[in-house]
């Protein structure tokens, strides 16, 4: 019966058409009969658009069925296009195109009320997702791949692949390969038109409000999505997967985690904050001491990473995340007053997003939110932990006092005293180096000064001469390893009733002088020295320790206090 209908109303317009044509023909020439001819086009015309109108209804009918949808071939004038340009879809694989990339309003909605029954994109929801239960679903992308958003590790046989960092995921499965879905970057469209939040709870028109600027700072949509859901303009292209609330994130960041085999973030050591948006001023909040060579602390203001500064949250995070594993970075940051340019080697980020942050969770050393060791490492400078051992110090901190009520507020605990820490040691390696090249300098100017005294002419006398012979060892002195401060010892000082005071190049010398060595000495600054042995020698970790810069911690196991040094 609906097929009678249809070719029912193909033979009207048919005899509408020719009808008018033939009118039009025979009495062209008289004004009668024009008139007469414009009645019966006006006739014909009314009659025409009933059918028309019945025409569309008899496809709403027709698709109400449960078949494809499709756009009319018969359309009422500008009112069933979005805009008036000429629009043409059609249906190809189960999938509408358009040369405009625009929607036919199927139903007649004016086009300055900018209206789009989007219920037809609910359908294609439908036919291109991947119900994975539980409420769980996935979306099919015409590249073949099949993804989804989870805040935590979806249990599922057929996961390819988790980015426990955003929450990103990929499955494999049988998806009707009519139905996909094209994903793109925002453009002059969705800036400007109507699209839709379309998901498995039906579509609702609305309007793209602010571009994504960060991995968790999704993309804003003027009305709510639904958990993997899409934003789109026609039912297959889309412009991002929905994360609820009023988010969905937005293709380059999609493309990032199909791209990787594994997820990957680069890192520095450091969590900055922003301390000003409209300047792009970012800041070291939080700074990681367990970083291999961790050069930042709290305060540091960001200038460039590799000569790049970058102008917005979002940037600044996806060129710390892109730096590849071990990759030297240059980076130049404002400490006080100073421009300080340091290099540091970029390494694998192990927490933050959606993941705890702590900056123990490279270690894998679980600890409960009242401080209590839950699970320990093989291997490592946590492995000297037991379970069940409850930390009372770290350092020189009573942990007792801090009471956190939950693991967001454990983690902001802990990041917090370890970046206490951490600019302890950076003050400590800073006053180390600025020791060591201090002792490099005077070990120039001493050698400047021997090789002074060796160039003088030589006699036979002074050949056998013990200063001499003395003078011909002094890189054994100059290279020696001298401690700077120490109390000076006349052990092993070789005396000598003959020695004398002398000149030679104007340079002051010490008419007391016993030995060669305190001729050394007195051009110290005037500061004595003393050579250490291997008891005496203070390894850089020793030094931290006794600095502040490294980490203790003091345990109760089992009514018993350990103190368990972090090496």
């Amino acid at each position: 019966m609906q097929t009678d209908k249809n070719l029912l109303l193909a033979n009207t317009i048919h005899i509408y058409d020719d009808t008018k044509d033939s009118i039009q023909q025979t009495y062209k020439n008289t004004t009668f009969t024009k008139c007469i001819a414009y009645a019966i086009l006006f006739a014909l015309s009314l009659y025409g658009n009933m059918h028309i109108a019945s025409a569309n209804a008899l496809e709403n009918e027709f698709n109400s069925l449960g078949n494809p949808k499709t756009p009319s071939q018969i359309q009422t004038p500008d009112e069933s296009i979005v805009n008036t340009k000429e629009v043409q879809v059609r249906q190809k694989n189960g999938i509408l195109e358009s040369n405009e990339l625009e929607v036919i309003d199927l139903y007649g909605k004016s086009k300055t009320e900018e209206k789009i029954d989007y219920t037809h994109c609910a359908s294609y929801y439908r036919q291109a997702s991947l119900n994975l239960g539980n409420g769980l679903y996935a979306i099919k992308l015409k590249s073949g791949a099949i993804i989804g958003y989870s805040p935590t590790l979806p249990k599922l046989k057929n996961l390819v692949k988790y980015d426990p960092f955003v929450g990103l995921f990929q499955v494999h499965g049988k998806v009707d390969t009519r139905y996909a879905y094209e994903l793109s970057d925002i453009d002059d469209y969705a800036l400007s038109r109507e699209l839709a939040s379309t998901g498995i709870k039906g579509a609702k028109a609305g309007r793209y409000q602010a571009k994504q600027t960060g991995f968790l700072q999704y993309a804003q949509f003027s009305v709510p999505t639904q958990r993997n859901g899409v934003i789109s303009n026609i039912c297959y292209k889309i412009y991002g997967l929905s994360v609820g609330g009023n988010g969905f994130i937005e293709k380059s960041y999609i493309d990032r985690f199909l791209n990787q085999n594994r997820p990957y973030y680069g890192d520095i050591g450091v969590r900055f904050d922003v301390v000003s948006a409209e300047s792009a001023t970012f800041v070291v909040q939080f700074a990681d001491p367990f970083f291999p060579s961790n050069p930042f602390k709290r305060g540091d203001i960001l200038i460039s990473i590799n000569d790049i500064a970058p102008k917005d949250w979002g940037e600044l995070e996806l060129l710390i995340a892109n730096l590849a594993q071990n990759e030297h970075v240059q980076v130049k940051i404002k400490r006080g007053e100073q421009i300080k340019n340091v290099q540091v080697k970029a390494g694998r980020r192990y927490g933050g997003m959606l993941l705890a942050d702590s900056f123990l969770e490279r270690f894998q050393l679980g600890i409960s939110n009242d401080l209590i060791v839950q699970r320990v490492p093989s291997k490592g400078p946590f492995s000297k932990l037991k379970k069940g051992d409850k930390i009372l110090f770290i350092n020189d901190v009573d942990m007792r006092h801090f009471k956190p009520r939950n693991t967001a507020e454990r983690n902001q605990l802990l990041r917090e005293l370890f970046t206490r820490i951490q600019g302890t040691q950076v003050d400590f390696l800073e006053q180390k180096m600025a020791d060591d090249a201090h002792k490099q300098a005077l070990k120039r100017r001493n050698a400047d000064i021997l090789e002074q005294f060796q160039s003088k002419e030589e006699t036979q006398e002074r050949r056998n001469d013990f200063y001499y012979k003395m003078a011909e060892n002094m890189e054994n002195f100059v290279s020696s390893d001298i401690a700077i401060g120490a109390n000076p010892t006349n052990q092993g000082i070789h005396k000598n009733n003959n020695l004398h005071s002398f000149s030679g190049d104007g340079i002051l010398r010490d008419s007391d002088t016993q030995s060669m060595r305190t001729i050394y000495d007195i051009y110290s600054f005037g500061t004595k020295t003393t050579k250490k042995n291997k008891k005496e020698r203070i390894k850089e970790y020793e030094a931290l320790v006794e600095y502040g810069g490294q980490m203790t911690f003091l345990v109760d196991r089992q009514g018993f206090q350990f103190r368990v040094p972090l090496e």
